[in-house]
C-alpha cells in the first residue's frame, strides 16, 4: 500500500483526472456555506470552541474536494480527518453544554463513542453499506443526544440532525449500485445532506441559552 495510490471508490469517477468526479467535488462548497453561515450566527466574540467547530465544518469540504479531485489515499485520510475531529468536538460540546457534563466526563464519553465506532466498523460488513459502517458509530451518539436532551429548541435541531444523517447514509450506501440508472451515482447528495446534518448539529449548540454558551 502507498500512499499514493489512486482510489476510485465512487460512480461518478471514471478515470485518474482531476475532474473525473466534477459533482462530487463541488458539492463540497455546500459544507464551505454552511460553516460561513455558523461563523456569521456566531459573530466575532463567539466561544472559541464553537468557532473551531464552525471552521472544522468548512474544512470538512475542503478535505473532501481534496479527495474527490486527487483521488489518492493520502487524500482520503485528510478527508476522514476533518469529518472525525468535527464529530468528537460535537459530541463533546454538546454533552457540556446541553447535559451540564463536566469536561472529563464528556471525554470519556467521546471515547466510548470511538471505541463503538470502531467495533461496529468491524463487526458489520455488509456490501450494502459501501463504507458507510464507519458511521454508524456517530449516528447512534447524535440519536442518543437527541432522545436524551431536555425538551427545548436544541432538541428539535438534534432530531432533524439525526433524521437527515439516516437519509446521507443512505446516500452514500446506494451509489455505486445506482450507477446504471444514475451514471452520476449519489454520493454529491451525501454531501449536500451531510452539510445540512452538520448545520442542524450546530444550530443546537446555538439554541443554547447564552449563560451556558459560557461552559468550558
Amino acid at each position: 500500500m502507498a500512499w499514493r495510490d489512486a482510489l476510485d471508490l465512487y460512480c461518478e469517477r471514471t478515470d485518474a483526472s482531476f475532474w473525473s468526479e466534477p459533482l462530487n467535488a463541488v458539492t463540497n462548497a455546500g459544507f464551505l456555506i454552511a460553516g460561513a453561515d455558523m461563523r456569521r450566527r456566531l459573530g466575532r466574540n463567539a466561544p472559541a470552541d464553537l468557532q473551531w467547530l464552525a471552521a472544522l465544518l468548512a474544512m470538512v469540504g475542503i478535505g473532501s474536494f481534496v479527495f474527490h479531485t486527487v483521488a489518492e489515499r493520502w487524500a482520503s485520510v485528510l478527508d476522514v480527518a476533518f469529518i472525525a475531529l468535527f464529530v468528537l468536538l460535537f459530541i463533546h460540546r454538546a454533552l457540556v453544554r446541553l447535559f451540564h457534563w463536566d469536561a472529563t466526563r464528556a471525554a470519556g464519553a467521546v471515547l466510548a463513542t470511538v471505541s463503538l465506532t470502531a467495533l461496529l466498523a468491524m463487526s458489520v460488513k455488509s456490501a450494502a453499506l459501501n463504507g458507510s459502517e464507519l458511521y454508524l458509530g456517530p449516528w447512534a451518539a447524535l440519536i442518543a443526544l437527541a432522545l436524551g436532551c431536555p425538551p427545548g429548541e436544541a432538541k428539535h435541531w438534534l432530531g432533524r440532525a439525526a433524521l437527515l444523517f439516516l437519509i446521507s447514509m443512505i446516500l452514500r450506501s446506494v451509489d455505486l449500485r445506482a450507477c446504471d440508472a444514475l451514471p452520476t451515482g449519489t454520493h454529491f447528495l451525501w454531501h449536500l445532506n451531510n452539510a445540512l446534518v452538520l448545520w442542524c448539529g450546530m444550530r443546537s449548540l446555538l439554541a443554547t441559552p447564552p449563560m451556558e454558551r459560557k461552559l468550558p
